[in-house]
């Protein structure tokens, strides 16, 4: 059986996502399909497992979604890796930074490509100025950092 296909994956992900918001209040599925949108524009050569795994990429850690949930939908063993290389978890233990230091040195490229479209869309300056300005610093610093130990570690590939 084929994987749900793009189109489909974003119905998916829509009806995952109803009802949440983002920080600053806007309907959360904008920020999904701008990952989606953003790994396109940065990477032209994605995969379809990368582009369902950014369509995905907050299906485990927001919703009410185990990665055995999204296998069961349908979706590819890679796809699914994707989407839990990028995820938080809880009790981890781990802070921001060595979650995307840990990320970083996976050599997993997939999931580091997913994590820059995300991050690209996070430090968006339109997005930070719906934020209180220190929030908004605060966030802009720390999804710059990210953007650039992920992307010297796909140089470094």
């Amino acid at each position: 059986m084929a994987p749900p296909d793009i189109e489909n994956t974003k119905a998916f992900a829509e009806k995952l996502h109803r009802g949440q918001t983002d920080k600053a209040g806007a309907p959360y599925i904008g920020h999904v399909l701008r990952v989606h949108e953003n790994l396109l524009r940065l990477f032209p050569d994605a995969s379809s497992d990368e582009q369902r795994a950014a369509l995905l990429h907050d299906a485990i850690e927001d919703c009410d979604v185990s990665a055995g949930d999204l296998r069961g939908a349908g979706f590819s063993e890679r796809t699914v890796a994707i989407v839990e290389a990028v995820t938080k978890r809880a009790g981890e233990g781990l802070s921001y930074l060595e979650r995307i230091e840990r990320l970083a040195v996976s050599g997993d490229l997939s999931a580091m490509r997913v994590k820059i479209a995300d991050l690209t869309d996070n430090s968006d300056p339109a997005r930070l100025a719906a934020l209180p300005p220190e929030r908004a610093l605060s966030l802009g610093k720390r999804y710059g950092r990210a953007l650039d130990i992920l992307r010297a570690a796909i140089s470094a590939i």
